[in-house]
């Protein structure tokens, strides 16, 4: 079954036991893939739902699937981790965008703070299109159901509000004691992961995270790249609650 292609369709494309694949995935299949009537694949809408589907019909740009038989929600962490990033210049947000959805993260929160890059409305838009395609195809090649949600641009005050019983926020700064140091009590079922942008946090947006009861760990003696801090810090929050264990 995981040699099967994957496709991806939001859910409104789900008709009855049809699937209609968008432009950019009907280019894929036919053009990319060239796969035919008859051919299997797999698709998913996103949130949960997969099915195996064949290829029903193929028009000039769009492939029409129909539903074989649905599948069981598969490659979902039991911890519900949400992510807010600092934003970066270049494509280091992009890794972090493919990666994080690779990690099994439920919402990624980007974020502008004292020492990160500094963008106009119209540019967040353009990246958040392009951050939100990539883990389209991110949730493909990982196998997994459910596509993490990205939110919009805001400052650092507003990513720290969060439901999730246990917050941790991975500091420069801290240069002894990372999370294991601190783990007590039950593993939570949410947890929410703050990673400063290229230039790190200040140590009073450290002190507000702190007083908002997040937890202040290390990533170790060395300087992180952005992207390299993100992927170090889910892989060890899943280790520790989720299921890299």
């Amino acid at each position: 079954m995981t040699s099967l292609r994957r496709f991806y369709a939001a859910p409104e494309a789900f008709q009855g036991d049809k699937v209609l694949l968008d432009a950019e995935e009907s280019h894929h299949l036919i053009r990319v893939m060239r796969l035919g009537p008859g051919a299997r694949v797999i698709v998913c809408d996103g949130r949960g739902r997969q099915a195996e589907a064949q290829v029903h019909k193929l028009e000039q740009n769009a492939a029409i699937l129909k539903v074989v038989r649905e599948l069981p929600l598969s490659g979902e962490s039991p911890l519900s981790i949400t992510l807010g990033i600092g934003l970066a210049k270049g494509e280091a947000l992009d890794t972090v965008i493919r990666q994080a959805t690779e990690m099994g993260v439920k919402t990624i929160i980007p974020f502008t703070s004292a020492y990160s890059e500094k963008i106009d409305t119209a540019r967040a838009d353009r990246r958040l299109t392009r951050w939100r395609r990539l883990a389209r195809e991110s949730l493909k090649s990982c196998q997994r159901a459910c596509l993490p949600e990205i939110a919009s641009v805001r400052e650092f005050a507003g990513v720290l509000p969060g439901p999730e019983n246990a917050k941790v926020i991975f500091w420069e700064g801290q240069r002894a004691g990372g999370l294991t140091d601190q783990i007590e009590g039950p593993r939570p079922a949410a947890a929410r992961v703050l990673i400063g942008p290229e230039g790190g946090f200040a140590p009073e947006e450290v002190a507000e995270a702190r007083q908002d009861g997040y937890l202040v760990a290390s990533l170790g003696p060395r300087r992180l790249k952005v992207e390299t801090a993100a992927l170090a810090a889910l892989s060890i929050v899943q280790f520790a609650w989720g299921d890299l264990a």
